[in-house]
């Protein structure tokens, strides 16, 4: 009963965690029940105890404190300020154990605010020292502020959270938190040299999962803001986000930074509609590390390695005549293009820069039903090419290079997909024009 208590908490304060009890109690170095994270691989073991005694306590930890292990007392009597409790807190700390109550955690897990969310997830992952009800509260207060503060760019403010997660956090904890907190600064316009740093010196460049919870505190879909912070994103982590599909926030960070953001391949995915699915078309989501655009009945996997595109699907490719209607279309310059017949394939390769599919020789073609194309080289920016397989659905430069999000959506989607104008201007408009100019205006996405 009382395990089920104390794992009830547990899991209230971080619902991503699970609680598995063990089939001891108070135990002198066995743990009363282990918490983890699945999608993390990570556990941490909880030890229940009767007694609130800091010297008690205290003098315990000799025996578990190698496990960094949550200590949980049953009584909540914490908080005397005395001698023998300063010395719980410093040893907890040092030794990056947490000591709580049940109250304390109810407390910090009540909150409706994302970004005291985040700290109480933060603190069951890695929370150190003591922490009681009234320290929830004040931890609580002290967050809520600081994340005000970096929104308005106060730095007092700003760095007393950030003191503070380096204080009741371990330091991959405590730097998850801070490097959120500097992202919502520098979204705001504050520089990186400017933003307050704790006396730990916690810092580092943003992960997939930081940029998952900032998604999470961040309401905005101001393109100034998501353009600041995506100096620090790359498609690679993109991809490693854990985002629910639909996220504005998503759509506000790809268009905000679409010249950024560098693939080094595409890939096309027949997959019509499935039950339930959110109905905004075309939109951006992350699945099997990749930035995903969906479509009408198609997804498109975009990838930081090729390795990482899901398996092709051997489509039917399509016809000279069809690919000739795409690429006029879009206004695109085909100057390398594969044709094949039943019986021969030939190779087209324009050595000036103009559209191969406009030759006579290319023309002559377009109306054999039988006749299609198999790979076509657009020209793109700076006179690079990109190669489309339209057998597999995919494109990508030679070798290794990588191109701009932006670069792909404008040269090798119209090729590889039959779409209609509306279509194109659909997808074109999640890419805003001043993405491409240097300088951004306020503003939101038409969401």
């Amino acid at each position: 009963m009382i395990k089920t208590m104390v794992g009830d908490r547990l899991t209230e304060a971080d619902p991503a965690s699970e609680v598995r009890f063990t089939e001891y109690f108070n135990h002198t170095f066995a743990p009363d029940m282990v918490l983890s994270w699945p999608k993390e691989n990570r556990e941490r073991l909880v030890f229940v105890r009767p007694s609130s005694n800091p010297q008690w306590i205290s003098d315990e930890l000799r025996w578990i404190s190698a496990n960094k292990p949550i200590v949980m007392s049953l009584r909540s009597a914490l908080g005397r300020d005395d001698d023998a409790e300063q010395s719980l807190a410093r040893e907890a700390q040092r030794s990056d154990v947490l000591v709580t109550d049940p109250d304390a955690v109810q407390e910090i897990s009540q909150s409706d605010q994302p970004m005291v969310d985040l700290l109480s997830h933060a603190i069951l992952r890695g929370g150190r020292g003591l922490l009681d009800e009234d320290g929830s509260r004040s931890v609580i207060g002290r967050t809520a502020a600081g994340f005000v503060g970096a929104g308005e760019l106060h730095a007092d403010q700003t760095g007393a959270a950030v003191e503070l997660f380096a204080q009741i956090l371990d330091p991959e904890q405590a730097g998850r938190m801070t490097r959120v907190v500097q992202a919502v600064w520098e979204g705001h316009g504050g520089t990186a040299s400017s933003f307050p740093r704790s006396s730990l010196g916690i810092t580092g460049p943003l992960t997939g999962e930081d940029v998952s919870l900032l998604l999470e505190v961040v309401e905005t879909q101001a393109i100034d803001f998501w353009h600041r912070v995506g100096r620090n994103i790359s498609l690679e982590q993109l991809g490693e986000m854990n985002v629910a599909d639909f996220s504005p926030g998503l759509q506000s960070i790809v268009a905000a930074n679409a010249e950024r953001l560098m693939a080094r391949g595409l890939r096309v995915i027949e997959r019509p509609r499935y039950l339930g699915e959110p109905e905004v078309v075309p939109r951006w989501l992350v699945e099997g590390n990749c930035l995903v655009l969906r479509g009408w009945g198609w997804s498109v996997y975009f990838a930081a390695s090729k390795n990482q595109l899901p398996p092709d699907q051997d489509l039917r490719p399509p016809t000279v005549r069809e690919v000739r209607r795409r690429a006029r279309d879009a206004g695109l310059v085909i100057k390398n293009v594969r044709v094949g017949t039943p019986d021969l394939t030939i190779t087209f390769e324009s050595t000036v820069e103009k559209n191969v599919m406009e030759r006579r020789e290319v023309a002559q073609h377009a109306n054999s039903s039988d006749a299609v194309v198999t790979t076509a080289t657009v020209s793109a920016r700076a006179a690079r090419g990109l190669i489309c397989d339209l057998r597999t659905g995919s494109a990508s430069g030679h070798t290794n290079a990588s191109f701009e999000l932006r670069d792909f959506i404008r040269y090798a989607l119209p090729i590889l997909l039959s779409l209609t104008k509306e279509e194109r201007q659909s997808i074109m408009a999640l890419l805003p024009p001043e993405a491409g100019a240097g300088g951004y205006v306020q503003g939101q996405l038409p969401i």
